[in-house]
């Protein structure tokens, strides 16, 4: 049953208690890296017994936010409620049975929370997840471009006596090749290698250049393209939504609490007698 309250929902939506939520997270954020640099025991128990406050604020937040809720399913739709759920409840978990190691690097993961407490940066996570979802096919695309130049450069580089062997001794060993020189990670040192070994340099040459110009200036610009195509429509959507009325349940039910008081103030209202027609003149 929803327990929606006003009240709450003006609170959770101002923006003195973003402000609040937002200097919780940056505290806690601060503590958990000053904690990597001690090892006094009396000062890392003030850090968690802080920490714990944190968490404490946390809870209250989102149960504030649960309870300013439109309807429960629309809450546990929202994956930022569910990333705050599993991020407190990680956190009240009792660091035992060996959990304790995994619990400690959960509590990382709190500092994401500032994502969501700032519009922007929730802006660019969903432009971020959205052109994940959109670039399968782009994805597919450098699959195959990566099997088929692996697979030719494990021909040509990878048979026995070869010094470019140990960077194409098979197709997973070529991907990660073909990896590293997209990275640009010292991707030249493999022809000076080549060169000192007085092999003929045209053959890898053309390879490396082909897969640089292939890799570097169609893939990476097409990953860049969705994104920010995918940016401009998020944009679009959020402006749409800022300007859209609010069409949600409790603001249904002001509105027809606000009609329900017109038409109740209009029926008790008493009917004004009507002004008598003014006389007619004797000429007309």
């Amino acid at each position: 049953m929803r327990k929606n309250s006003p009240r709450v929902r003006e609170l959770v939506e101002s923006a003195a208690f973003n402000a609040v939520i937002v200097a919780v997270i940056l505290l806690n954020a601060a503590l958990i890296g000053i904690g990597t640099y001690l090892s006094d025991e009396a000062t890392l128990r003030v850090i968690a017994a802080i920490e714990t406050a944190c968490v404490g604020v946390y809870l209250v937040e989102i149960a504030l936010r649960f309870i300013a809720r439109d309807s429960t399913p629309a809450f546990f739709r929202d994956g930022w409620n569910i990333f705050d759920l599993v991020i407190v409840v990680a956190a009240l978990i009792p660091a035992s049975n060996g959990v304790g190691p995994v619990l400690r690097v959960l509590r990382v993961f709190r500092v994401l929370r500032l994502v969501k407490a700032i519009p922007e940066l929730r802006l660019i996570v969903t432009v971020l997840l959205r052109s994940v979802a959109s670039m399968k096919y782009v994805a597919l695309l450098a699959a195959i471009l990566f099997y088929v130049y692996a697979v030719i450069g494990v021909k040509l580089f990878g048979a026995p006596g070869h010094p470019m062997r140990p960077y194409f001794a098979s197709v997973h060993e070529a991907c990660f090749t073909l990896f590293r020189i997209l990275t640009g990670d010292d991707w030249t040192q493999m022809r000076y290698e080549l060169a000192q070994a007085g092999h003929p340099l045209a053959a890898f040459t053309a390879f490396q250049v082909s897969w640089i110009v292939v890799a570097t200036f169609l893939l990476v610009n097409l990953i860049v393209g969705a994104v920010i195509n995918n940016y401009q429509k998020v944009q679009d959507i959020e402006t749409h939504r800022s300007r859209a009325p609010d069409t949600s349940e409790q603001r249904l039910r002001e509105l027809v609490q606000e009609l329900d008081a017109i038409l109740s103030s209009r029926s008790s209202r008493p009917h004004a007698p009507t002004d008598p027609a003014p006389p007619r003149s004797a000429g007309a």
